[in-house]
């Protein structure tokens, strides 16, 4: 089941630290972040999201942000600014006790402009995850197992999903009657 936990990201450094400003100081042009299949530095990806009127804008999804935005200098990278909140410690995390080599990706930086977003998706590894807004705000829609939501379509194994319209098509066409559907009434997306 899912559950929302409110109040952790707030005493991390992250907090402070990762406003536009501090990080375009911090990172200047000297570290390239995965955005939609380039790699893209900091200023140049918040310069696209201020200027943008895509109807499916490129979205931040970096699963090698721990390691590169350290830049192998002495300044720490941006794990540094966060913890693992003690509910999915390492003593709980069974992915932890893999041998090395053989974890899946299991942290990834995600950040992104106006109408950004993830396509819908089942797990790849099947399993759960934690995530943490730290600026800006986030819409998650979650459906429960078997349950795809309108205009989303399965696999026949379960293990993908498909939609013919963009993020941003289905909040505006769609999610007024999943809301509805719920008993949270309706009223657009975003």
């Amino acid at each position: 089941q899912p559950v929302i936990l409110t109040g952790l990201a707030s005493g991390w450094p992250a907090a402070a630290k990762w406003t536009e400003a501090a990080l375009r100081d911090r990172f200047g042009e000297r570290c390239g972040f995965h955005v939609g299949g380039h790699t893209m530095s900091l200023p140049a990806f918040f310069d696209y999201c201020a200027s943008n009127a895509d109807e499916q804008p490129l979205y931040l999804f970096d699963k090698r942000f721990a390691e590169t935005s350290g830049g192998g200098g002495a300044e720490p990278g941006l794990a540094a600014d966060y913890a693992v909140p003690a509910y999915f410690s390492a003593d709980r995390d069974l992915f932890a006790k893999l041998p090395g080599g053989c974890r899946p990706d299991h942290r990834w930086l995600i950040a992104g402009g106006t109408r950004s977003g993830s396509a819908w998706h089942v797990d790849p590894n099947a399993t759960s995850a934690w995530n943490a807004c730290v600026r800006g705000r986030k819409k998650w829609v979650l459906t429960p197992p078997g349950q795809p939501p309108a205009g989303v379509t399965p696999s026949a194994d379960g293990a993908s999903l498909t939609s013919p319209v963009s993020l941003y098509e289905w909040f505006r066409v769609f999610y007024s009657s999943l809301a509805e559907a719920r008993g949270g009434g309706g009223g657009g997306g975003g």
